[in-house]
């Protein structure tokens, strides 16, 4: 009869000029791997009990770029590895869109919230890709990122939808969305009082 025993897998982050860190946890060596300067050209090894340390991810060079890979599938704790360094990853991002918004993102980062039907949200373009649009948001003396699906903002014109752009975007109901560009709002009176003594308002 066999016995069953429980092996415990150690990962191991090496760096240059620091010290070893030591991980038991596939979680926290994922989320340590990712906050990892990669001009230390790190290394995690993986240490189980009867075989040798052997590499479990490493750093890489393409055009002279330096990157970090991650480990195969199917090696000890890789699936909670990458999911914890890719949180990790998400959250950084997160703290560079607070900075984008000139706030502290250790002291007053904001919460990311879904766009939702029957709202209007106001407030500067923090980042911007294919599939999503975050917007800094204030209310009051609160400030929250809002992110919009990029194909939901598809009726916007040409070149609204930019970084530090200050938009105005209201859900007036499933599947309309009305963009509008508070600048261009702000200076339509005036050109109007200036030029045209305010005729065409209604």
């Amino acid at each position: 009869m066999e016995r069953s025993e429980t092996f415990q897998v150690t990962y191991l982050l090496n760096q240059k000029g620091k010290d070893r860190q030591v991980f038991t946890d596939a979680f926290k060596a994922g989320e340590a791997w990712h906050k990892a300067d990669v001009n230390l050209k790190p290394m995690m090894l993986v240490e189980q009990p009867g075989q040798k340390v052997q590499v479990y991810a490493s750093t890489g060079s393409v055009e002279g770029k330096l990157y970090k890979d991650l480990p195969f599938d199917g090696q000890p704790g890789s699936s909670e590895f990458k999911q914890s360094f890719k949180k990790s990853m998400e959250m950084s991002k997160a703290d560079m869109h607070a900075v984008a918004s000139g706030m502290n993102p250790k002291h007053d980062m904001p919460s990311m919230r879904k766009a939702e039907d029957g709202k209007t949200y106001e407030g500067k373009i923090v980042s911007f890709n294919a599939g999503k649009v975050v917007q800094a948001v204030t209310d009051g003396k609160q400030t929250y990122f809002v992110e919009h699906d990029r194909a939901a903002l598809s009726g916007a014109r040409s070149g609204m939808i930019a970084k530090d752009k200050d938009l105005s975007i209201r859900y007036a109901y499933a599947g309309v969305v009305v963009v509008k560009d508070k600048m261009l709002e702000r200076k339509v009176p005036e050109h109007q009082a200036k030029g045209f003594g305010g005729a065409g308002r209604y």
